[in-house]
């Protein structure tokens, strides 16, 4: 369903959705805070890594890896923009995180 089918179909669950994003859980669903408690035997793994990995997934799981490597504060996963058909590589440095973005589609 598309949000506008949720939000005519279901204005409750559209509701509740919109007023905490990070803590909202489908029904039969999960929560970011699920994703982000899912995640964390991937992060450590992860961390290990010595090699370049490419980590290809829908976009709350991809919210929530950036946000913890990119060092953002829990409340902003949600609108975290992660566009569609884009590569992020992120590369963790003395100041930081760099980060380029490469668009594959317009």
């Amino acid at each position: 369903m598309t949000y506008e089918e949720i939000k005519k179909n279901m204005p409750e669950e559209y509701g509740a959705r919109k007023k905490d994003k990070l803590r909202y859980r489908y029904p039969r669903g999960e929560s970011y805070l699920d994703v982000i408690q899912r995640l964390e035997p991937v992060i450590i793994e992860l961390e290990r890594q010595r090699a370049p990995v490419v980590v290809i997934s829908h976009q709350a799981v991809l919210r929530a890896l950036y946000a913890y490597f990119a060092d953002r504060p829990l409340k902003e996963i949600p609108h975290i923009e992660m566009p569609l058909h884009t590569i992020i590589e992120i590369q963790m440095g003395v100041t930081g995180v760099q980060e380029k973005r490469y668009k594959l589609m317009d």
